[in-house]
């Protein structure tokens, strides 16, 4: 009987070896297989049995979203009954081996990325983060559609210039992160569009995106947007708009101090002085920047590091208090004395800071 139960575990282990050398999955979760995207592009291909479309995990090590799909998503009983039906799973480290060549191909640059490819290897489309199952799901079963993808989304836009086109494959391109090619055809059509198109919310949020055109001050839509701002007002409001221009001057002149900012942008610093100090002169944050900027142009860096005082800097916003403080932090190839205001400072506030947190702690313990 023993001999029995001891051939029966090894076989057991062995099928349990066998199945997670080929990637088959023992449990009701997605089966993942350990092959190539060539060999699962040659399986779609040739084999009749074999799903026609292939999904790939496009994950990192240090991702902290990729790692909730892998735990919490991929292994449900639902997850498995649908990509095991409709797909070759496959998944890749993007930062190793294959995977390397695979970011590189298909330009994955944020993560998780999940690609839906057909059996030529072409992109169908892919879905970007994470999300629950049900929407999960949802979500690549839209994008497993052709007419889906950013692709059919241009070419119906092509075939007809409607508002309808436009922001269908604008908010194609934004879904899919492919922010080179957004910004490179927003700079194409903007100049084409009617106001109301230029500032409808699609085109807007593009703009305004962290990768968006309007976070260069050097971009040709942004200086239309300075110089049309009443014509921006009948669509967005007001207060929105200045709070966007406002914190997009603020980092530009941040980026000029610490020495951030690429060298093509340069041309743009006597523009941007104009207008701050047209449009905000009564914001504490741009007075401060702006001053710290001119300083910078002018060389005078003794002159700049004067202005590193905390009870000065804390006046203002936490936004300009952070920008002001980068500006300094971020500067290369500092002196001696330079690092001792920082030091300084660095002092002063965590002094400030924790007489702060002291004051709090005697109140929370008058409530308690």
């Amino acid at each position: 009987m023993k001999r029995f139960f001891s051939i029966a575990i090894s076989m057991f282990l062995s099928i349990i070896l066998f199945s997670q050398d080929n990637g088959v999955s023992l449990g009701n979760g997605v089966i993942f297989q350990e092959i190539s995207l060539q060999e699962a592009l040659k399986m779609v291909q040739e084999d009749p049995e074999s799903p026609k479309l292939v999904f790939v995990d496009c994950y990192t090590e240090w991702c902290g979203p990729c790692k909730y799909m892998t735990n919490n998503v991929f292994t449900l009983k639902e997850c498995g009954e649908f990509f095991n039906a409709n797909f070759v799973n496959l998944k890749f480290d993007m930062e190793k081996g294959e995977g390397l060549e695979i970011a590189k191909k298909y330009l994955v640059s944020v993560y998780p990325t999940f690609l839906i490819l057909d059996a030529e290897g072409k992109e169908i489309n892919r879905v970007i983060g994470s999300d629950v199952p049900s929407r999960f799901i949802e979500k690549v079963s839209i994008a497993m559609d052709p007419s889906n993808s950013p692709s059919a989304k241009l070419q119906a836009y092509e075939n007809e210039k409607s508002s309808e086109n436009l922001f269908a494959y604008v908010t194609s391109l934004r879904s899919a992160y492919m922010n080179d090619q957004l910004n490179s055809f927003i700079n194409n059509v903007f100049f084409t569009l009617e106001p109301a198109e230029m500032y409808n919310d699609a085109i807007w949020s593009a703009l305004t995106s962290p990768t968006g055109e309007l976070r260069n001050t050097n971009s040709n839509i942004f200086k239309y947007l300075i110089t049309n701002r009443f014509e921006a007002e009948e669509y967005i409001p007001k207060t929105e708009l200045d709070d966007f221009l406002l914190k997009t001057l603020k980092y530009f002149f941040m980026s000029y101090i610490s020495g951030n900012l690429p060298q093509e942008i340069h041309a743009a610093y006597e523009r941007n002085i104009i207008c701050a100090n047209a449009l905000f002169t009564n914001d504490f944050g741009m007075k401060y920047l702006v001053r710290m900027a001119t300083l910078k142009s002018m060389d005078k860096m003794d002159e700049l590091f004067s202005m590193l005082d905390y009870r000065l800097i804390t006046k203002g916003t936490t936004l300009d208090t952070e920008m002001i403080e980068k500006s300094f932090l971020q500067i290369k190839d500092l002196t001696p004395v330079q690092k001792s205001r920082i030091v300084k400072y660095l002092e002063d506030k965590q002094a400030a800071l924790g007489r702060e947190a002291e004051y709090a702690k005697r109140w929370t313990s008058r409530f308690q």
